[in-house]
């Protein structure tokens, strides 16, 4: 018997066991680690994964990573081949499926991995399969580094998401459970949000070039002391006199410009610029890299403050424009004028203002031939940022939207494990502020899906769980953990629990003087 087929026997003993259809194989993909994307259009268990030997050298290991939802839900390294796993699936849950073989010599290649057929009609993304009967798309991803790697990390110190696009996908075997006759999988699902966050970065990451709707706008950030205020454009597009210098910019470079005054920024002050010929500004002189491939992670962990209108750029093409500088007045403007996107012909233009006598900046876009990959449009500190998700700037900034110095994470539940019968239903609150004293965790039959509970005093605050069962604790610390004992009783399959947090502070931080968690509904289940 092969080994994931006996782990899968061995852990779902009762459960049918199902495979995922992948491309046949077409050629070994020599260097980062590849794989698919997919949503899912039904709920299962990945019981088991395991890697095509067709690209297997003598020495080689497994590996494997899975994400759901852009969350790690496995990372396995140094494995002989096959794994069990249990990871649960939801309706609609993104899940990219990575894997390679990693070479036990550094004069082998990074990383190995089966590429799917790439024959007319043979399975290059996008391909039709079905999981557990249900027809799915699989796109190609994968990860710009050898996630074998015991180095790796997700936060972009060690390569970038390859996001989910078109040709041959990188070959992992997963193997599927959803239950068999009689059986229940066990899930979480989270419900609504915490409250207070509070961000220093902000971005809105366009996957594909096509969905980039900032032509011809403009985005102002007004310096507030400790951030910025982020509103619609106070300031035109200028376009470079004949005087404007030239960066000696090829593909892929960056290069650092002076400035005639210093420039105030959130945090510190300086008297250069760095220039990333793929669209991005830092204050550092050594900058943020040359990376081409937009990556909201590598984005909120880049070691410097920057300014983003980050997409693959290459002045050195012929007919395309370069990128210039030049100062007016108090405006240090750096000037993308016409160049092309690399691998086209086609030009964009934008234009990044810096005033050294306020300290505010603007983004400027002109016409954009929005070819080639996508773009990432953002502003972060330097240094690990936490993500405030992706946020439509063109339906947003016609208001604005506050910056903060520092991040102020809001007050967050986890379970962390699922809620089977006869076993503990565990959570976690995180997030747990300083000036927080006393916190009640909430158990309800129903969620009344309250959102924002402004009425009560708490704008911005939601509440999903009713108040059906409470229990109070003491803050001793930045996390609070609490569990449900589920009895050993079948009635209760397929039974929702809905539970959530609250933490009341002293000095208060609003009328109620507290905050809450976001909700999790769990369906009890024995898978």
């Amino acid at each position: 018997m092969q080994l994931h087929a006996a782990l899968a026997v061995a852990l779902f003993a009762s459960a049918a066991v199902a495979q995922i259809t992948i491309p046949p194989h077409f050629s070994v993909y020599n260097g980062f680690s590849r794989g698919f994307n997919f949503t899912a259009q039904t709920s299962f268990v990945i019981i088991s994964l395991d890697l095509p030997t067709d690209a297997k050298q003598t020495g080689d290991t497994a590996s494997y990573l899975v994400r759901v939802n852009g969350a790690t839900a496995l990372w396995s390294i140094g494995n002989a081949g096959a794994i069990a796993s249990s990871i649960v699936v939801n309706t609609g849950d993104v899940v990219d499926v990575i894997g390679n073989w990693s070479p036990a010599a550094t004069s082998n290649f990074s990383a190995r991995n089966s590429y799917g057929s790439g024959a007319a009609g043979g399975g290059a993304a996008p391909y039709a399969t079905l999981i557990e009967g249900v027809p799915h798309t699989l796109t190609r991803t994968g990860w710009q580094w050898d996630i074998g790697a015991p180095t790796w990390v997700s936060t972009g110190g060690t390569g970038a998401y390859l996001a989910p696009t078109t040709g041959q996908i990188g070959r992992v075997n997963v193997f599927t459970s959803s239950g068999g006759s009689g059986t229940v999988i066990a899930t979480n699902t989270t419900l609504g949000a915490g409250c207070v966050a509070s961000y220093a970065s902000v971005y809105e990451n366009f996957a594909a070039a096509a969905g980039f709707d900032l032509a011809n706008t403009a985005i102002t950030m007004l310096p507030t002391g400790s951030g910025y205020i982020v509103l619609p454009g106070t300031s035109a597009y200028i376009a470079p006199s004949a005087t404007a210098t030239t960066l000696t910019l090829g593909d892929d470079v960056s290069a650092p410009v002076a400035l005639s005054a210093p420039f105030a920024y959130p945090g510190g002050t300086t008297t250069s610029l760095s220039v990333c010929s793929n669209g991005y500004v830092s204050v550092n002189p050594a900058g943020n890299g040359t990376a081409w491939t937009p990556d909201p992670n590598a984005f909120l962990n880049a070691a410097n403050t920057g300014w983003w209108s980050w997409h693959d750029y290459n002045t050195t093409l012929a007919g395309s424009g370069q990128v210039k500088f030049e100062e007016v007045g108090n405006l240090a403007c750096v000037t993308w004028d016409g160049v092309y996107s690399y691998g086209t012909a086609s030009p964009d233009t934008f234009q990044m203002q810096f005033d050294t006598a306020s300290g505010a900046v603007h983004l400027v876009w002109g016409a954009m031939g929005v070819a080639g990959n996508g773009y990432l449009v953002g502003y972060s500190p330097g240094g690990a940022s936490a993500n405030p998700g992706n946020r439509d700037l063109s339906a947003t900034v016609p208001a604005t939207i506050v910056l903060g110095s520092a991040d102020i994470l809001p007050l967050a539940l986890a379970a962390t494990s699922r809620p089977l019968t006869n076993a503990n239903w565990n959570l976690t609150v995180s997030n747990v502020p300083a000036t927080g004293v006393l916190g009640v965790d909430v158990f309800g039959l129903s969620d009344p899906g309250l959102n924002d509970l402004f009425f009560l005093g708490a704008p911005g605050c939601g509440l999903r769980a009713a108040l059906d069962v409470t229990n109070g604790w003491l803050v001793s610390g930045a996390t609070h953990t609490y569990s449900l004992s589920i009895p050993n009783n079948p009635a209760l399959l397929s039974f929702n629990l809905f539970t959530t947090s609250a933490v009341f502070q002293v000095p208060q931080i609003n009328a109620l003087g507290a905050i809450t968690s976001n909700g999790v509904q769990g369906k009890i289940g024995d898978l």
